[in-house]
Parts: C-alpha cells; sequence; structure tokens
C-alpha cells in the first residue's frame, strides 16, 4: 500500500514536470552551433584557456573545452553535451540562466562526461546569486534557468542477498601460500633483517626463497636462473641496505640494476633511507606484469591490513598479493585461487547497468560504521544477473540475510555514474585570507579537517525553469565551513513541484549531499550519500513539506562544523569560548527532518556518529524562511509541531553510535523572547519537544488526534538505542528492532494528553549477525588488566543490559509486540573474584530505562505481548527484567528506576489480566502482591495513580530540585520511607485507597516551608480515591485553599473538617482537616470521571488539584511531621479502605503461555524478498594441492662428498628451516637432477646437473657429513666443506 501510494505521488510530479523541448535526443536538435566550429565565436576563435565564457545562443559542446575562468548561459542560450565521450569541462563555475542539458528522460546519455569546478576559497573568479551572495566553484541555476542532466541507466543501490565473510574466514583450501602461516609454511621463519625474495611456480606452490639478502653480489645470477613464467616477490624486513652512496652503494647498486632491467621496477629508485618500504611483485619475463609499492619513513599508512599489490593469472586461477604492511615490514604474501580474491556477491535483485571499473560501498552491518568497504566491479561472464565480482576480500563481515524477522541485508551502494560532476581539491590543506573571515576560519578548518574542504556545488533558485537530475556522480562537492554551499541545493524555491534528484551518487561530500531549503514538492530519490561531512540529506529551515525522499541511501556521516548541530561538542567549545553550548551540539544526522509533513519511505540510513533519522523542529521558521513564511503563510509558530507525519514507511537504520532514530529535543531559533534564547539559530535543546499532532493539521490551536505514524521501520546494531521516540501521540507499527546496545525502543510523552504506541513489532535482543568479534580489555584499580574475547560485536560495555522496550516516563503502550533472544550473557567467571562481581550482561524483553529522571505514568500498559522463548528459560532468559544498582553495573536508582510500573491488561506478561509490574518495596505493595526474583520485581492486582507536589519558594524552588526535598510515608508501611530526589518531578507513585503522609526534608541544605504548595493527581479515575497529608508548620494557623476540580474552591466553599473521619467519610464536598496537634492538613484526591482515552494523564483532561498557601507560621524553622526525629508516625488512623480485596497473584506455574509465532508482526514483507540466499557463503577450493608434483621419482641419498663451489649452482641459506626435502624439491623445479646439502657459513642448498667432478671424493665417510639440518633433525646436512649429495626425483 505504502509502495503503491509512493509511486503515484511520483507519477503525479512526472505527469506535472515540463517538457524541456519536444525532441528525442537534445544533440540531434537542427541548427545547433559547434563548440568546435570558429564560426561559432563572435571573433572566430575558439574560446582561449582560463578565459570567462558567455554563451549567447545554442551550442552543441562537441569537443573539450580548455579549462575556463567561468561559463554562463545567458537567457536564451543553451549548452547541449554533444554525443561523444569523454568530453571534459573545466570551469571555475557555471552559471545557468538558460539551458545546460546532458541527455534527457527519454534519451539518456550513456558516455563518459566530465564537469570539474576548479577554484579556492580566496578565488577571484566569482558570481553572485539573485540574493547578492558570492558564491565560488559553483553550478548556479538562476531563475529561468534549466538544468538537465540524464545520465547511463543504474541501479543505484540494493542490497546482498547472502553473508559475505571477512577476509579470514575464507576457506583456507583456497589459500595455496600464505607466507605467515608458519605451520603451513616454515620456510617463513627464515625470513629476517634484509630484503626477502620468494619465488613461485605458477600453480602458487614455492619455486624459491631467498631470505636475508644484504649481499646482493649473486642476485642477478639467481634472478637469471628463474625460468620465465615464474611469479617473483620482493619485500624488506626492517632495516635494509639502500642508497647508492655511502657503503651499500656497491651492493645496493647491484639490487637497483637487477630490478629496473631485469624485473621491470621503478620505484627503487625512491628509496633513500635504510627503513624505506619497498615492494614488488611480477612475472619473471614480463615487464608490463610488474607492480610495485614505495612508503618513505615517517609517512606510513594507518592502514595496516589492505592490499597493496596483486598480480593476477586467470589462466591457472591464481592471486599473487601482499596484504599487509607494518612501518618498513611486509610480511603478508599469499597466493590464493582467483575466486577467493575476486568474490562472487549475491545481490537482492537483478542489477541493471553496473560495469567493470564502477566502484561500490558495501555498508557497514555492525555497530561501527567505519566497517563500509569500498570495492572495484571486475568482468564475471558467468556471474547471473543478480550476481557481481568485486575486486578484493573483505576485511569485515558484512551480513546479508534477515534474521529473526528483522531484516539486516547490508546495503549495497553504487559510486560510479559515466557522468562526474567534481570538484578539483588541492593535495593539501591550506590557509588563506578570505573576504569577511580572517585566516584563522581556514587555519581552523585545516586543523579540524586535515585536507581541503572547499568543494564545488549546485544551487538551484526559485524561479527555475527545469531541473532534473539523474544519473550523475557528485564526488568532493559541498564546501565546509559555507552555510548554502552543498552539493544539490534547492535554495528558497517555494513550491518546486516536478523538480527532482534521482539515482545520483554524492560521495566524499565535504558539505551534506543533498539540501532542502524552503522549498516544497521536491522528489529526491533513489540517490547514495556515502561519506559526508554534516547532515546527509538535509531539510534546513523547518519549513520544507510534501516532499518526496524516497529509496535513498546514506552512510558514513561524519560531523561538520557549519552548525551547532553538525558540530563536534569540543569544536562548539572553541568556537564560542565564552558561553557553554557544547551540549547543543552534536546531533548530526544522515536524514534530518525539521518537518513532519513529508514522505519519507524506502530509505537506508546504514552508518554515522550520532542519529540515522533525526525528527526535530524548531517553534518558528529558521534563517531566511522567518520572513518568506510572514507572506507565504504556510508554516506559522509552532506549526511544525503541531503537524502529522505525512508518511513514514519502510525504512532502515543501523550502525549509528547513538540512535538508529531519534525523535525528541528541538532546535533553538536564537530569537531573543524564546525559551532557547542564548542559544545560536539551530543548536540542539535537549528539552521536550512538545509535539501533538493537530486538526487542522499544523494548527497549533486544533484538536490533538493520533496522526503521527512510523511504520515498517527496521533498526538494528545501534549503540544506544534503535528507536527513540518522545513525543505526542506516535504510533510506531511493525517495526522490526535488534541488537541494540543498550535499548531497541524507549521514549516518552510530550504533554499530559500524550503518549506513544508500540504496536505489531519485532524486538530482537542479539541476533545471528555476530558482527566483529570485540576484545575486550579492562584495568582494575591495581593496575592489571583482565581481558575477554567475545564471539560477537559489543555495543557498548560488555556489562550493558540488552533490552527490547525500556519503559521510560511513558506512557508506552505496547500491543501485540514480540519479544524474542532476549538471553543473559555471562562471559567470563575468571573475572569475578577480582572484579567483585559476576561478569554478565542482563537482558529481557520488557524493561525500564536504567538511569531515567523522569517517574513512569500510571497509563503505561502493555496488551497481547508475546515471546519466542519461556520466561526464566534456563535461568537466563526473562520477558521482564529490572536491574539494581549493587548487581547490575549499568543501572542506576534515580527517581524513574525507583518507581517503575507497567499495568498488563491482559494477563499476558504476567499471567494474570489487570495486574501491575512494581519494585518490591512496601511503599508500593500489599498483601495480594507476588514477588518475582527472577524479574526483581513484584506484580500487584491494586491500582496505583500519580502523585506530584509543585511549588515555587523555600523546599519546592526550582534551585533545589534534586536536593532531595520531600519523604513520602504510607501510613500502613511506616517503616519504608520513600524519599524522591526531583530533579525533574517530585511525583510518587501511589496505591489508591491508601494514606500518605508527604513531609519535607529538614537535613537539607537551604530547607525552608514554600510559601504555597500545589498537589497535582494523574491517573485518577472515578472510583480511585487516595488520601494525602501534608506536613506544614506546626505554628501555622491561617492558610488559605484553591482547587479547580473536582470541585471548585476559592478559599471559601469547603468544609473544615474537626476529625480525620470527616475527610475519610466525605463523598465529594471539599473537606479538609488541619491537624494542629501534628501539623498537617488532610485532604481527599479524588475524580468524577473515568478515563475516554489511553494517553490521558489528566483523566478527562480534569486533573485533581489542591493548592495550600500558607499565610504564618516560622518558615524557617524546619521540622519532621515524624516524631523522635523523623523515626515515629505521628498517632493518626490509616485510610480505611473496606472494599472486597483482590486475590493475591498467583506466578503462572506454565512459563511459556505467552509463547507465541511472530507471524504477521515486524517491517519484513516476504512478497518484496526477491532473492535471499540461506546457505553459508562457499568459494571452490584450490584444484591443484599445494605439494603437487606430477611425474617426480622419489630422492635418494647419493653419498657424501667434498665441496667445491664450481660444482653447484643458485646456492640457498636457510638457518632455521634448512631440510633434505625442501632442498631436493628446489633443485627438482629448477630441473636438476642432484641436490646438495653443506654447512658453509650456514645450512645451504646447492644444485647440479651431473656427479662427473665428485667422485674422486665418494670414499669420504658418511660420518662427516652427519651435521643435522635445522628443519629436519634426522636429516643430514654436511660439515664444514662436505657435502650430501642426493638425487632429486628428476628422470634419468
Amino acid at each position: 500500500m505504502v509502495t503503491s501510494l509512493v509511486l503515484a505521488v511520483t507519477m503525479l510530479v512526472l505527469q506535472q514536470a515540463p517538457d524541456v523541448r519536444s525532441r528525442k535526443c537534445p544533440w540531434d536538435e537542427k541548427g545547433l552551433a559547434r563548440w568546435s566550429q570558429p564560426t561559432t565565436w563572435r571573433n572566430g576563435r575558439l574560446p582561449r584557456p582560463y578565459k570567462t565564457v558567455t554563451l549567447r545562443h545554442r551550442v552543441l559542446l562537441d569537443v573539450a573545452p580548455p579549462p575556463l575562468a567561468s561559463l554562463t548561459i545567458a537567457r536564451g542560450a543553451a549548452l547541449v553535451w554533444g554525443n561523444v565521450a569523454d568530453l571534459r569541462l573545466r570551469t571555475d563555475f557555471l552559471h545557468v540562466q538558460g539551458e545546460f542539458i546532458i541527455g534527457s528522460t527519454d534519451c539518456r546519455f550513456d558516455k563518459p562526461a566530465l564537469i570539474q569546478l576548479t577554484g579556492r576559497q580566496n578565488s577571484k573568479h566569482t558570481v553572485k546569486d539573485m540574493y547578492g551572495k558570492v558564491v565560488r566553484k559553483v553550478i548556479l541555476v538562476s531563475p529561468e534557468g534549466t538544468l538537465e542532466i540524464h545520465g547511463k541507466e543504474k541501479t543505484s543501490w540494493t542490497k546482498l542477498a547472502q553473508t559475505i565473510p571477512r577476509r579470514t574466514d575464507i576457506p583456507r583450501c583456497t589459500v595455496v601460500y600464505d607466507h605467515t602461516n608458519l605451520q603451513t609454511n616454515q620456510m617463513a621463519r627464515d625470513a629476517g633483517k634484509g630484503y626477502n625474495i620468494i619465488v613461485w611456480n605458477e600453480d602458487g606452490t614455492v619455486f624459491d626463497f631467498l631470505p636475508r639478502l644484504t649481499d646482493f653480489n649473486d642476485l642477478k645470477s639467481h634472478i637469471d636462473s628463474v625460468p620465465t613464467g615464474k611469479v617473483i616477490g620482493m619485500y624488506p624486513i626492517n632495516e635494509t641496505p639502500c642508497c647508492m652512496k655511502g657503503k651499500d652503494a656497491e651492493g645496493f647498486g647491484v639490487l637497483h640494476d637487477v630490478v629496473q632491467n631485469v624485473l621491470g621496477g621503478t620505484l627503487i629508485t625512491s628509496v633513500r633511507r635504510v627503513d624505506d618500504m619497498y615492494v614488488l611483485l611480477t612475472r619473471k619475463g614480463n615487464k608490463q606484469s610488474t607492480l610495485e609499492y614505495f612508503e618513505s619513513k615517517g609517512r606510513e599508512s594507518a592502514d595496516f591490513t589492505r592490499t597493496f599489490l596483486r598480480l593476477t593469472d586467470w589462466d591457472t586461477e591464481r592471486v599473487f598479493l601482499v596484504a599487509k604492511s607494518f612501518r618498513s615490514w611486509v610480511d603478508c604474501f599469499q597466493v590464493i585461487t582467483t575466486d577467493a580474491a575476486y568474490p562472487v556477491l549475491e545481490m537482492a535483485e537483478d542489477i541493471v547497468g553496473w560495469e567493470p571499473g564502477d566502484k561500490i560501498v558495501v555498508a557497514s552491518t555492525d555497530f561501527d560504521f567505519s566497517q563500509a568497504e569500498v570495492r572495484e566491479l571486475v568482468a564475471c561472464p558467468a556471474c547471473t544477473k543478480s550476481q557481481i565480482r568485486v575486486n578484493d576480500t573483505f576485511l569485515y563481515m558484512h551480513f546479508g540475510n534477515i534474521t529473526f524477522l528483522v531484516d539486516e541485508r547490508a546495503e549495497v551502494g553504487l559510486l560510479s555514474r559515466n557522468i562526474k560532476i567534481e570538484g578539483v581539491m588541492e593535495d593539501s590543506c591550506y590557509e588563506v585570507d578570505i573576504p569577511g573571515a580572517s585566516r584563522a576560519f581556514t587555519r581552523k578548518l585545516c586543523k579540524r579537517f586535515g585536507m581541503d574542504t572547499f568543494g564545488g556545488h549546485i544551487k538551484i533558485l526559485i524561479g527555475h525553469t527545469s531541473v532534473h537530475i539523474e544519473g550523475a556522480e557528485l564526488y568532493h562537492m559541498g564546501q565546509q565551513g559555507y552555510l548554502g554551499s552543498y552539493p544539490i541545493h534547492f535554495h528558497m524555491c517555494d513550491n518546486a513541484n516536478g523538480t527532482w534528484a534521482r539515482d545520483n551518487s554524492i560521495h566524499h561530500t565535504f558539505q551534506r549531499c543533498v539540501t532542502i531549503h524552503g522549498t516544497d514538492e521536491v522528489e529526491v530519490s533513489s540517490n547514495v550519500c556515502y561519506d559526508h561531512l554534516g547532515h546527509g540529506y538535509f531539510l534546513e529551515d523547518s519549513v520544507e513539506q510534501n516532499n518526496i525522499i524516497d529509496h535513498n541511501l546514506g552512510l558514513l556521516t561524519r560531523h561538520g562544523s557549519v552548525l551547532l548541530s553538525d558540530s563536534k561538542p569540543e569544536w562548539c567549545a572553541e568556537d564560542y569560548p565564552k558561553e557553554d553550548f557544547t551540549s547543543n551540539c552534536g546531533d548530526v544526522a544522515t536524514f534530518w527532518l525539521t518537518h513532519p509533513n513529508n514522505v519519507v519511505t524506502n530509505n537506508a540510513a546504514a552508518g554515522g556518529v550520532s542519529h540515522g533519522f533525526m525528527y526535530v523542529f524548531a517553534d518558528v521558521p529558521l534563517g531566511p524562511s522567518f520572513e518568506r513564511q510572514l507572506i507565504l503563510k504556510n508554516v506559522k509558530k509552532h506549526s511544525a509541531r503541531s503537524s502529522g507525519i505525512k508518511l513514514f514507511s519502510n525504512n532502515t537504520a543501523h550502525s549509528y553510535l547513538r540512535s538508529g532514530v531519534f525523535f525528541d529535543s528541538h532546535i533553538s531559533t536564537g530569537i531573543p523572547g524564546e525559551k532557547d534564547e542564548g542559544v545560536p539559530e539551530t543548536g540542539i535543546i535537549q528539552e521536550e519537544n512538545y509535539y501533538e499532532p493537530k486538526t487542522p493539521n499544523g494548527e497549533y490551536s486544533g484538536k490533538r488526534v493520533w496522526n503521527a505514524t512510523l511504520d515498517r521501520m527496521t533498526s538494528y546494531k545501534n549503540k544506544r538505542n534503535n528507536m527513540w521516540i518522545k513525543g505526542g501521540n506516535i504510533n510506531v507499527t511493525y517495526c522490526s528492532l535488534a541488537d541494540s546496545g543498550m535499548q531497541s525502543f524507549s521514549g516518552g510523552l510530550t504533554g499530559l494528553q500524550t503518549g506513544v504506541s508500540i504496536e505489531y513489532c519485532v524486538m530482537i535482543g542479539q541476533s545471528e549477525n555476530y558482527g566483529e568479534p570485540r576484545f575486550w580489555k579492562e584495568q582494575l584499580s591495581n593496575g592489571k588488566y583482565l581481558t575477554h574475547q567475545f564471539d560477537r560485536s559489543i555495543g557498548r560495555t560488555p556489562w550493558a543490559t540488552i533490552t527490547g522496550v525500556g519503559i521510560y516516563q511513558g506512557p508506552m503502550f505496547i500491543k501485540h509486540t514480540y519479544f524474542d533472544q532476549f538471553q543473559d550473557r555471562f562471559w567470563n567467571d575468571s573475572w569475578t573474584v577480582p572484579y567483585r562481581k559476576r561478569p554478565v550482561s542482563y537482558a529481557g524483553g520488557v524493561s525500564f530505562k536504567r538511569d531515567s529522571t523522569y517517574p513512569t505514568y500510571t497509563s503505561q500498559y502493555s496488551i497481547d505481548v508475546s515471546f519466542g522463548y519461556c520466561d526464566n528459560e534456563d535461568g537466563d532468559k526473562h520477558w521482564v527484567f529490572f536491574g539494581e544498582p549493587d548487581v547490575v553495573v549499568d543501572w542506576q536508582l534515580t527517581d524513574g528506576p525507583k518507581q517503575v510500573y507497567n499495568s498488563d491488561l491482559d494477563g499476558s506478561l504476567t499471567g494474570t489480566p489487570d495486574t501491575r509490574i512494581v519494585r518490591n518495596r512496601a511503599f508500593f505493595t500489599g498483601p495480594a502482591c507476588t514477588y518475582r526474583p527472577d524479574w526483581n520485581l513484584s506484580v500487584c492486582p491494586y491500582r496505583y495513580i500519580k502523585l506530584e507536589i509543585l511549588g515555587s519558594t523555600g523546599s519546592l524552588s526550582s534551585a533545589l530540585k534534586d536536593h532531595w526535598s520531600l519523604i513520602g510515608h504510607r501510613d500502613d508501611e511506616p517503616q519504608d520511607p520513600y524519599f524522591q530526589n526531583g530533579r525533574q518531578r517530585r511525583e510518587y507513585l501511589l496505591r489508591t485507597h491508601k494514606s500518605y503522609l508527604i513531609d519535607f526534608n529538614t537535613t537539607m541544605p537551604g530547607a525552608r516551608w514554600p510559601d504555597d504548595i500545589k498537589v497535582f493527581a494523574y491517573g485518577l479515575e472515578k472510583q480511585d480515591i487516595v488520601r494525602v497529608g501534608m506536613c506544614v508548620p506546626k505554628d501555622m494557623t491561617d492558610f488559605e485553599i484553591y482547587s479547580d476540580y473536582p470541585v471548585v474552591i476559592r478559599n471559601t466553599n469547603y468544609t473544615v473538617a474537626t476529625s480525620l473521619q470527616e475527610v475519610d467519610d466525605d463523598p465529594g464536598n471539599g473537606v479538609i482537616f488541619h491537624d494542629t496537634t501534628n501539623g498537617i492538613i488532610f485532604f481527599k484526591m479524588w475524580s468524577r470521571h473515568d478515563r475516554t482515552n489511553d494517553s490521558q494523564l489528566c483523566v478527562a483532561g480534569l486533573c485533581p488539584m489542591i493548592k495550600i498557601k500558607l499565610l504564618t507560621g516560622s518558615k524557617t524553622k524546619m521540622r519532621s511531621c515524624y516524631k523522635n526525629k523523623g523515626t515515629e508516625r505521628p498517632d493518626y488512623q490509616p485510610y480505611q479502605d473496606n472494599r472486597t480485596q483482590p486475590a493475591k497473584h498467583v506466578i503462572p506455574t506454565e512459563k511459556c503461555f505467552s509463547k507465541k509465532s511472530p507471524v504477521g508482526k515486524g517491517a519484513v514483507r516476504w512478497d518484496e524478498v526477491s532473492k535471499l540466499v540461506h546457505h553459508d557463503y562457499t568459494v571452490p577450493c584450490a584444484t591443484v594441492s599445494p605439494a603437487s608434483t606430477p611425474g617426480r621419482g622419489s630422492p635418494s641419498n647419493v653419498g657424501c662428498f667434498v665441496y667445491s663451489t664450481q660444482n653447484f649452482e643458485t646456492p640457498q641459506r636457510l638457518s632455521t628451516t634448512m631440510s633434505p626435502a625442501w632442498c631436493t624439491l628446489r633443485c627438482y623445479t629448477r630441473g636438476y637432477k642432484y641436490a646438495g646439502l653443506t654447512w658453509s657459513q650456514g645450512p645451504m642448498c646447492a644444485c647440479q646437473h651431473t656427479l662427473t667432478d665428485s667422485t674422486a671424493a665418494r670414499n669420504i665417510k658418511n660420518r662427516k657429513c652427519n651435521k643435522r639440518c635445522p628443519g629436519d633433525r634426522e636429516g643430514d646436512c654436511g660439515d664444514g666443506d662436505r657435502v650430501v649429495i642426493w638425487t632429486t626425483g628428476l628422470a634419468p
């Protein structure tokens, strides 16, 4: 239904889009003047380099112009890109007043095209937009301008259909040779200081190995003896001979000559230091195959695991590669099969238009968003339409499956397009003086980003005739630090119906990807936004409405610094040294949504530093939209927060350091007189957003409606919350949430009559997506470390409690929702003694926010919840979990957790309908409650309300809000006084039909009786009664009482009782009893109405309230109404409840009564899943065994001989691994019949064709040749001038 609605909206946009010209292909237009013809130009000469060019007629670009200072297409003129491959347009700016056209919707341009925007921050070549703003390095579309860019049709992005394993998990049978595997390749033990040369056969088996070369005199003869076609690799370890001067000059000259003249290397000339790194890989006899890598000391790559060099032989299906470096140490030569080196990936759909050479990015599916990896496509004739082949293995696992009804398949985005628009960048960052700012501005950018961040941008202004951008690649676009300079920027266009940006790749940008600013009805669809600074898809002024944001991918969202919300907190501290705005910074989001009245569907936010989707609004229009909306009157004050969500469906968010979806806070307006005065515009105010959708839509004075739905949200592997929703009357339906680092879902209300509903969702604790196994190291107080290797990734810490719903202040209505895979993880009992706690990460499906300062409201409930496991199964799986701080590391007993609450309406959670879950303490419980030790909570059949105490002076002043100013006592349980910190609210969870005394904390610094006290009751219905006693000064004789509900009292029409019993017996006339003996005012809280909807905190919109104004008494002489220093209850009777008491809750003996199927729940729609491969990723093993030597006979020991260097060739020394088996194989593969082992300056192997010159020494006794080989303690390696000769197995 959602997909069809989006399609219908899209088709409507297409039908209304203006047709630029009725032609099939733009370049076929008759009458176009050709750029290449001198007659096109008024002076008869083609434009020269670095000149300013203005077109005043219609021109066909049929040749690449020289670099230009600027190009302006005047009104009535046009520049049409010719149907020519590899054209390039390079200019400081392109000003489109007329038409700039590359292809059309029905004639896509399919050849390579390049537009380069040049210039620096202080470039003299500038253009002013219609508002007089000077811009540089820009494609500026002015009023009446037309921009038509239509690249080749390609699938923009899709998902994996099968998990890609990490490089280290590729089957070992595909690895023919691994130099670092000392078990299978003991020869590598001989690698050491100096240059090391390894030679392979065509099948990847070792032909020869020459370690520790510091003397290169024999190098040429060694290399000359290597047969043509063998593969040679050379690498250094530690300090190596270098340079053409000094003591190493002669030897290095030989190395230099061999590398250059024999092997075809050129970078060897760059080696200047003994610790420079130089690596070579080549095929003997084919200099064109030579691959090199050089890295100078002091400029080592931070990436020690990337592939440097790769030599591929598709005929033998072998890949020879250098895969790892560490400073001057390169020691990871491998030979693997082509199938392993060039993985074939299964996509979730048939792919259109992807070609060899195109680059893709595969998103992270773990907590670390930087695990996204870029690869290049290679040819794959055998691939199906849904398969691609890439040029390298993957460092990280990328999940490709639907697990427990959560779609955690990695997104795969195409970065390459045939039309490329790029900002040309400087090689390094630079500092310059710029107009309107000092050099310090550019110095700051260099310090923060370490590179040139002044890219190009496209700016589209109001009144444009037509703008359509599709199939383009935007690279190095956006200008960091410059407001309004974004890769694609729809700037103050009002209604831009028919304008769109589709199927584009926008990557490695310096400020955002797509900005919709003061513009409505734009379509932004199927774009890829990768590796960008600041918000990605950006609604700027909290006024943008009716835009379509559909099927876009965004990933690698990093901090920018142009807005407070973009910036890191420490950067905000630098920018505002005299103010502390650090709490107003750092909420950068991939999708920054400042008005709810937009279509946001089928998008994927795939990793970044803060949030995936962030809904956050300003109270008034921001920036230039403030003045513009005074004219348009589309958006008024509070309009955004009073608007419903037009459509939000089928979106995905994962791999964020904070939240997948964040719906909270509001944007500072910076306007004097507003409540956020003092915080600059665009700062984030971390207070309630007061979001409440109204009807008529957007009318602040309208009627509240449940007109905000977040539908089919998938969110996983986010470090804090998969979804944080704090707003009014929001429905979260059919969501699939899993693998949160803390809690999958939490949030709260923004008004007394609002709430959040969660319906038909799936919550998974830990799925089959294990991620990257985490190694944990923790230091104890004694300085020692404890370590543990986990089998999966960790979102926050190993101690973090993992929960499904974390009930916050509420109300959250948990309906028809399924929970699974919430299991305690006991991970290393050896830590128990030194850490003094058993190391465990607890888990539970339904839980509570563990550090909340907001108590939960009593309208909070759950109904029809179900689970995939039995409660307390195996003692470590819980339906409900609550943690005490002395047991659970990450729980704090703040005001929220101190009085948790949830009502189980139908018994699907507790086993008994109409029961409440509360903390297990006498203040909350009663005889009918049952303690659930596995939950650490009690289940009670009683009714509860919330009581809030307000005041503005004395101990109730805001300055003493978190000073434990009040103490609550339940009269029938005086041994359990309840202390409330009161940081956010002074609220108490009270049982109905009970009586309570509210006392003041006399030990608090600054304690003083307030001038007036307000008491509110929330959730009180017609049948509920709570008696309250308020402690007041004992010498007080005069006071006033006020109330609006349930009785209107204006200090005259209430009854002063003579006894407490009269208060208890009062049917509703407003009876007050002043106990002068104890200094207490007693009254009863009750209601005339029943609840009319779930979200009402004030039943029927009416909250019982009593205000006591103290007129006399010693307000500074604080005392407790409890006697004996607060230990003895005053002598009055608790309220007597004469009703029939409820039956005691009984713990169900059946632990699986709510274990049910999740069918019909969650975001997955199987009819939309076209392809999914359930079996593990497999790669064929190598077809030739590394030890294979077909036709070889068995080597045999000929005898002991006198060694002579003249008789042997290609000597090789292996100090730790020499053996007869290796030496005979080495000589056999070189074509020799005989191999000799001797101990000449260490164990050495040499080869010989005949024994003719050695027969005279045959009478030497074998005992003279019995020095043991280091690689085979049973084998002889000669001795001094003696040599043991073996046959190699080569036929005579």
